[in-house]
């Protein structure tokens, strides 16, 4: 009787430890696709850092769990510091941009020798 007892105590530990080991799984699987998002463009790491921010926000709203506000402003810190590349190619690309505007119009009937 004493086995069947300890079994059964086991049973509800397991099973939060397994859900504990999915829910770190899918966080870390979320900071990644965030990251990845961040690295392939300026706009797409902004735009994450907004959903983060909001994400943030109503967490605070809803008197979530510290832990929940702690796993938010980790990805939050991540993703900040990961784009420095980012925010350099961001400059680069606007200096490209502005020297493209400032370039006088060719005439598509004029060629070039």
């Amino acid at each position: 009787m004493r086995e069947t007892l300890a079994v059964a105590d086991d049973e509800p530990q397991h099973a939060l430890c397994a859900l504990t080991a999915d829910v770190e799984a899918s966080l870390a699987l979320s900071r990644a696709v965030l990251l990845a998002l961040a690295a392939l463009s300026p706009a797409a790491g902004e735009a994450a850092e907004a959903a983060l921010e909001t994400e943030a926000e109503r967490a605070q709203g809803r008197a979530a769990p510290q832990r929940t506000l702690d796993v938010v402003e980790d990805a939050r810190a991540r993703l900040q510091r990961a784009p420095v590349e980012a925010r350099m190619g961001r400059a680069l690309q606007q200096a490209l941009v502005t020297a493209a505007e400032a370039l006088p119009e060719r005439s598509a009937d004029r060629r070039v020798a």
